[in-house]
């Protein structure tokens, strides 16, 4: 790890894959989630989550997690988004390989955390689709939301 390198909380990973932090506390207790604690407080590296993220049954579980959430955005089932208009789109990033679509992650999720607190709900999901190098990401918000993150991508 060096110096400088960003570390992230169990609340962090919770944000980024939906998941409860209770479930996160699982992956470490199981042993598919490696970190250290500082202060009685686990801390992660992003090669920690990458490593995560490979790990065949979490990827199973976040693909199910994001299916599971897109069946509820047609049935209506999305009380965090609000409006009048709510989009659900599924957009497919072609990468030379997992690094570039994480890096493509990092770019959105930095992105994202520097929106005015006071805008509209949004969010996403990521996975990387190891054997056709795509970075798949599963966009949920306001249509300004949506055009401003396909600008991204």
């Amino acid at each position: 790890m060096s110096e400088f390198e960003k570390l992230y909380t169990v609340g962090d990973i919770a944000q980024m894959t939906s998941f409860t932090t209770r479930t996160i506390r699982n992956y470490l207790k199981n042993g598919s989630l490696q970190g250290i604690k500082i202060g009685g407080q686990w801390r992660f590296t992003m090669g920690n989550i990458k490593r995560l993220f490979d790990n065949g049954k979490f990827k199973s579980d976040i693909m199910g997690k994001n299916k599971q959430e897109v069946i509820d955005f047609i049935e209506g089932v999305n009380p965090s988004i609000q409006g009048t208009t709510r989009v659900c789109t599924i957009v497919d990033c072609y990468c030379e390989n997992q690094i570039t679509g994480h890096q493509l992650y990092e770019k959105l999720v930095n992105a994202i955390n520097c929106k005015d607190e006071n805008s509209s709900p949004a969010k996403f999901k990521y996975d990387f689709i190891e054997n056709k190098n795509t970075a798949r990401f599963f966009l949920f918000g306001n249509p300004d939301f949506i055009i401003d993150t396909l600008q991204l991508l």
